[in-house]
């Protein structure tokens, strides 16, 4: 807030010295009179300018003392009820154009001061003839229409820009819009104001110089006339300086405004692109440029949120089986039947493994034991259905569809036995006892699709190839074996492997005998 009252204090100062210098020393309408001190204009000038400064400066809101708070730290927007947190908010959109109103008020007031007003007081004072009413009204309209429109006029951009890095706090989280009647200068507004304050402002001006001088000129003497061409000279060029000048002033703060948006926007859109998610554009206005950058916010929320999906999916499934999903290609979970390849896992003896280990331990080693045995399972593009206990509960096949689903589940299941193998030897290294697990693997048809309620679901797998894969699994500890396939998953490999078959054993909820193999060690 207090580059605010800088800009505000100096830019005014500024157009006012360029006002009175151009007035007194390049354009001087009133004949001199000795009687009047040289030093009057001046001090009346100073004792002018101190008077509108206090009477601007007793004119401020309290509100404006709150968001002076807010934008230098002291207090939160939060600190507010809501009601007075919108009213701040919509204050804040308005305080540039409010104190540039303020200031061409007061420059009006100048106008009016120094160009009816000071002539009586002058006269009074000094006893002398006030000037003609046609002087008074050219420098009123001079101090209040040229000097304070296109003073204020860069003072409002200066202060727009000066103060769009403080809205964030009034709008934490964007969302600019939300607030009703706020006050909002679009792009094509912000142009027009700037062709006013070089073309629409001065050249009325520039127009009655030349025709205030062209009158003078063809009633002149010779003598007068070449004072009138010598003073239209630098008059005409101190104003094509000073057009020059708030020309270049008004185009750099209107770029400004326009390329420090777009830079931000530029520079989040190339953190995306490093998949960084984190950066967010700072919406500082509520024009193009703030909806753009509210988009922007939203884009990268939203493809944020489609990397923490692929994230979550990735843990329980391969790459390209999620990148599959994600892209909706040959992948649907509202339900079907499909032909799959279903892997049981079960560990041996996991109640005295919780009975004699300490509840810490059992964890370390259950995550350990999951985790090798999870990458396994997506190593041969697998999908984790379950952990339930110590099992897990694997499918190939599905969501997306292959057809050597049997294949896979039989490599997933000798690369689970090789990294039990390894994990063991760990385990022995950390003082933990020995796992043994048995594994059963069974193809079949089954419904498959996203299953659950209407708060929670989660893809499942219906059937009964799922309760046969179930209890031959079962059959492993039984059979001596830690894998056994089902006679239908055998049938399906084309590839070579070490198997026997087994006796034929009846299992639950079977009324025929159930063949299976067992995948013997390399």
């Amino acid at each position: 807030m207090k580059r605010i009252r800088i800009l505000l204090v100096a830019v005014n100062l500024i157009g006012g010295c360029a006002t009175f210098f151009y007035f007194k020393y390049i354009l001087p309408p009133r004949p001199s009179d000795p009687g009047v001190p040289g030093y009057y204009d001046a001090v009346f000038f100073l004792v002018t300018m101190l008077f509108l400064s206090v009477s601007f400066f007793l004119l401020k809101r309290r509100s404006v003392c709150l968001l002076g708070e807010i934008s230098d730290g002291k207090k939160e927007i939060s600190d507010f009820s809501p009601d007075m947190a919108h009213y701040l908010q919509r204050e804040s959109l308005k305080l540039p154009m409010v104190l540039s109103l303020l200031s061409f008020g007061m420059w009006i007031v100048a106008g009016f001061i120094f160009g009816f007003l000071e002539p009586l007081v002058s006269s009074r004072i000094f006893s002398t003839a006030p000037p003609d009413l046609v002087f008074c009204l050219r420098w009123f309209l001079g101090i209040s229409v040229l000097g304070g429109g296109v003073t204020c006029l860069v003072l409002f951009f200066m202060l727009d820009n000066a103060w769009r890095p403080h809205t964030m706090r009034f709008f934490p989280k964007g969302r600019l819009k939300q607030v009703k009647y706020g006050f909002g200068i679009r792009l094509r507004t912000r142009f027009i104001l700037v062709f006013m304050g070089i073309v629409c402002i001065p050249m009325p001006i520039v127009g009655a110089i030349l025709m205030s001088n062209i009158r003078q000129l063809h009633t002149a003497d010779a003598v007068t006339r070449n004072e009138l061409i010598s003073s239209l000279y630098w008059e005409m060029g101190y104003v094509t300086a000073d057009l020059l000048i708030i020309a270049l002033i008004l185009a750099y703060l209107l770029a400004k405004s326009i390329i420090g948006p777009l830079q931000q926007i530029k520079a989040t859109v190339k953190a995306v692109e490093k998949n960084d998610f984190t950066r967010q554009v700072p919406v500082m206005s509520n024009d193009e440029l703030g909806d753009v950058a509210q988009g922007v916010n939203a884009m990268v929320d939203s493809l944020y949120q489609s990397q923490k999906a692929r994230d979550s999916l990735g843990r329980y499934m391969c790459s390209e089986i999620r990148e599959q999903i994600m892209s909706g290609a040959d992948a649907d979970l509202s339900g079907e039947m499909k032909r799959v390849t279903l892997l049981f896992s079960d560990l041996r003896g996991f109640t005295g493994l919780v009975e004699k280990n300490h509840p810490r331990d059992v964890v370390k080693i259950l995550n350990q034991y999951f985790n090798e045995m999870t990458l396994a399972v997506k190593a041969h593009k697998g999908l984790i259905l379950q952990y339930v206990g110590d099992e897990i509960e694997a499918v190939f096949g599905a969501p997306v569809g292959y057809d050597d689903h049997p294949e896979m589940a039989v490599q997933a299941a000798l690369e689970m036995r090789q990294r039990l193998e390894r994990l063991n030897r760990k385990f022995a290294d950390q003082g933990f006892p020995q796992l043994a697990h048995g594994i059963g693997i069974h193809s079949g048809a089954v419904l498959a699709g996203n299953i659950g309620s209407e708060e929670r679901m989660s893809y499942a797998l219906v059937g009964d190839t799922v309760n046969t894969a179930s209890r031959i699994e079962g059959l492993a500890k039984t059979l001596g074996a830690d894998i056994v396939l089902s006679q239908t998953t055998h049938s399906l490999l084309t590839g070579s492997y070490p198997t026997e078959q087994l006796p034929p054993v009846r299992v639950k909820g079977k009324d025929e005998e159930v063949i299976v193999y067992k995948l013997k060690l390399t």
